[in-house]
């Protein structure tokens, strides 16, 4: 039915790189490890980029990390078609997506062999991000240990808007 979802992908996830290349290697468009859940935020669907859709300021149709610091990471996500809900407004589970997937980038700025797993994920939607803009996320490490790692996603639009929030913990098991 969904062949696609039945091959396993031989693609590099952005974990992996970072594991192998270190944090810097998560600047650029974002890399999924194929098929998987976050695999619309490469903007691509059925193997064809959405360039018709939105682009980031880098020309890229899907998330592109701008930013790489310490326990921080900023990137831009254009909101395509693929990402929105029937309201035409980004998808409440997509928000819980870039939530996951920022939260783990800004812990991987700590430690690259460090992804963590979730153990508690919250998201506050605020306004709505409208099919077409360009939006910026944020995720910050707000507390990095031995065992957990908590961090904070905030999401806006081109203005500046606060559309959303969200909490992220991650364990680190031994």
């Amino acid at each position: 039915m969904f062949p696609s979802l039945l091959r396993r992908s031989t693609a590099v996830g952005y974990i992996a790189r970072a594991k192998a290349h270190g944090a810097q290697s998560l600047l650029g468009p974002f890399q999924s490890t194929g098929e998987r859940f976050d695999h619309l935020l490469r903007g691509v669907v059925d193997g064809v980029f959405l360039l018709h859709q939105a682009v980031s300021s880098h020309g890229t149709a899907g998330m592109d990390c701008v930013k790489v610091e310490d326990g921080h990471v900023e990137c831009q996500i254009p909101i395509t078609e693929a990402l929105q809900n029937s309201y035409g407004t980004l998808h409440g589970g997509c928000t819980a997506t870039i939530v996951d997937v920022l939260g783990t980038m800004a812990l991987l700025t700590k430690d690259a062999t460090r992804p963590g797993v979730s153990v508690e994920m919250s998201q506050s939607f605020l306004a709505p991000a409208k099919g077409g803009e360009v939006i910026v996320a944020r995720g910050e490490v707000v507390k990095y240990g031995r065992a957990l790692g908590f961090t904070e996603v905030r999401l806006f639009d081109a203005k500046g808007k606060l559309l959303a929030t969200g909490k992220h913990t991650k364990a680190f098991p031994s």
